[in-house]
């Protein structure tokens, strides 16, 4: 079986979850949501694994991972600092520790080496959906990513206005032709890589960089190929996707 390498995006502020630190080290059941995110790659079969985070809390980041490895596993892994300006930049940094890291250790990248991208946000993910993901990479598909079919009705609305404001919907789409998108997102390096270079200019901008990496992709004339996804593999951003996940994991 081919190696498989990570990088686990840990930078976020946390401000919607209403945290005094990055949301990745809020507890979850008595454990960080990035060590949750990290056990779940490792168990899915990842073998190196950089996790980007924010450069004020290094250490704290560290100490959860003694010998640089995901306790209980032989993943290997490096922490580095992420960006505080986007998400893409973060991963743009993540990929190139990655890099480093991997030819460090003797495990160099190839172009048809399975790379994924996850979000620590999302720890409850399943190692079954991970490893689905993996192997669809493994089978000829060079851009992979998890979605779920939509279950509310769905409408595009002007712009502007702003958020209390009243807005007019422009258009219903149909939901049939639709996907609630997840992480984690896999590449081949060659596709990762070219597609982040192709769009680095947009990092630099909140607004403008793109919000996953499968955007970065298609917008290098890439084709995307989406996999089936998980209920469980949800994104914790507010207090309420917390109350959600505690009770999930006591059930």
């Amino acid at each position: 079986m081919s190696r498989a390498y990570a990088v686990l995006t840990a930078a976020g502020a946390g401000t919607r979850l209403g945290s005094h630190g990055p949301k990745a080290l809020v507890p979850l059941v008595g454990e960080p949501l990035v060590l949750r995110a990290a056990r779940g790659l490792a168990e899915a079969g990842v073998d190196v694994l950089v996790i980007t985070v924010p450069e004020t809390h290094m250490a704290e980041f560290v100490s959860l991972f003694p010998l640089e490895k995901v306790p209980g596993f032989h993943t290997v892994l490096r922490v580095v600092a992420g960006s505080n300006v986007s998400r893409q930049a973060s991963v743009a940094k993540g990929l190139a520790a990655l890099e480093t890291f991997a030819r460090d250790i003797g495990l160099p990248l190839h172009d048809d080496s399975v790379v994924l991208v996850h979000d620590a946000a999302r720890c409850l993910t399943p190692p079954e959906l991970i490893t689905r993901v993996i192997d669809a990479v493994n089978d000829g598909y060079p851009a992979v990513i998890p979605g779920l079919p939509l279950a509310d009705t769905v409408k595009t609305i002007a712009r502007g206005g702003g958020d209390a404001a009243p807005r007019p919907v422009t258009g219903t789409p149909n939901r049939a032709d639709m996907v609630a998108v997840q992480t984690p997102q896999g590449f081949t390096w060659e596709v990762l890589r070219t597609a982040h270079e192709a769009g680095a200019d947009l990092a630099d901008s909140e607004r403008r960089s793109a919000t996953d990496d499968a955007g970065l992709v298609e917008a290098n004339g890439g084709t995307v190929h989406v996999v089936a996804g998980d209920s469980l593999a949800l994104k914790i951003t507010t207090p309420l996707d917390v109350a959600l996940a505690k009770i999930l994991l006591c059930r």
